[in-house]
């Protein structure tokens, strides 16, 4: 009960955290369309790229605190920064004030918070291990489903300010229940190394894997911000469109859960690879699936369950990849380094976009680099075996 107690508080900081970070289409059309008519896309994109960078880089920072037995007091700090900063965000007024409130502040402190999350669960599984990750990674694809909705229904009944203080509010609710449930179990552990350990990547196989998230991020996460304006610019009502966020993030709770119950039973990277490969198909199939509304929700659902094994199955590799004395950190130094590719993704994409005129190289682009970082997995697998064939 204790156990699965706080895998129900990583659910819920899940949800206030990557639920957030996963509704930016919904503000990536609003501001493109209403507040920043004369940015481009590829500049309001910044804003949500920040978001998913700085969200992975304090996972250094608080998986080392965590190994060194800190975590519940700098965890309740930065919920009371991180609120602060949601609600920040409804009295911005300029560009600049929005990259700074919506995308530095509220983008580092949710990964303050939720950084060191999957170590905690590491701590309370071993066997039902991806399992857990699977229903933690639960609570972004519900964040992400109800939190788009919700904001996207009030804007249009209550202007944006008050649209973004009720989301602020329900997250701040989740952020309390996450506070009250997550706990470590294991005992503080100084490891050598420091925050950093270097010498994590003299393992070829963590190495490998952590190029292959990035790599992955650069694509991966460019549909979720791009679905909607692809299905406007495909003559589409807005009032349809900007359920594809919802339905791809909905669609995800299928991939987080049953992703991790595969791994647990088949290995982390064996059910990794072919949804990661399923997610680089769909990407490349997407700008040309627009002739219909049925298409496109397709390719939202396919997609959505692919991403969500993605998310869900992060932390499951590098767990493996070393002892439970460093786990924190190794976690926390892998999370860290993928900012670069959840970073450089969507503007990438933007720019693709904007010198094109349309979506079909952004297809390209994004699907390309996921299958790379398909076959980066394939071979982080073989070097963590040795073999073509085994269960990890």
């Amino acid at each position: 009960m204790r156990a699965w107690s706080v895998v129900i508080g990583a659910l819920f900081m899940s949800f206030g955290t990557f639920g957030w970070i996963n509704s930016f289409g919904v503000f990536q059309t609003y501001y493109q369309q209403n507040t920043f008519q004369d940015q481009s896309a590829s500049n309001i994109s910044w804003i949500g790229s920040i978001q998913y960078g700085l969200i992975f880089i304090p996972a250094l920072l608080t998986g080392r605190l965590l190994d060194l037995g800190y975590y519940n007091g700098p965890l309740a700090i930065s919920s009371a920064f991180y609120i602060a900063a949601l609600f920040l965000v409804a009295e911005c007024k300029t560009f600049l004030q929005v990259i700074l409130c919506q995308g530095v502040a509220t983008g580092f402190f949710a990964g303050m918070l939720f950084g060191s999350t999957p170590a905690i669960v590491s701590h309370w599984f071993l066997k039902k291990r991806s399992q857990a990750f699977g229903v933690l990674a639960i609570g972004s694809s519900i964040g992400g489903t109800v939190l788009p909705i919700i904001t996207q229904q009030l804007f249009g009944k209550v202007g944006f300010k008050w649209s973004v203080r009720a989301v602020a509010f329900i997250i701040t609710f989740a952020v309390i229940v996450a506070n009250l449930l997550l706990r470590p179990r294991l005992p503080p552990s100084n490891a050598k190394g420091g925050f950093f350990d270097w010498s994590a990547f003299k393992n070829p196989a963590f190495a490998c894997c952590v190029l292959a998230y990035n790599v992955s991020l650069l694509g991966l996460y460019v549909p979720l911000i791009y679905l909607d304006l692809s299905g406007q610019d495909a003559g589409y009502s807005p009032n349809f469109t900007f359920y594809l966020i919802s339905i791809a993030n909905c669609a995800s709770l299928i991939g987080r859960l049953s992703s991790g119950i595969l791994a647990d039973k088949f290995g982390a990277l064996n059910t990794l690879i072919p949804f990661t490969l399923v997610g680089a198909i769909v990407s490349f199939a997407w700008p040309f699936a627009t002739s219909s509304i049925a298409s496109l929700v397709i390719v939202s659902i396919i997609y959505g369950c692919a991403t969500g094994a993605f998310v869900s199955l992060i932390p499951s590799a590098p767990a493996r990849l070393g002892g439970m004395n460093d786990a924190g950190r190794r976690i926390g130094m892998a999370i860290t380094c993928m900012a670069f590719g959840a970073t450089g993704g969507p503007p990438l994409a933007g720019v693709i976009r904007t010198k094109s005129g349309g979506f079909d190289d952004v297809g390209l682009y994004s699907g390309g680099v996921i299958l790379m970082g398909c076959i980066l997995l394939t071979a982080t697998r073989y070097l963590a075996l040795g073999k073509w064939v085994g269960k990890f």
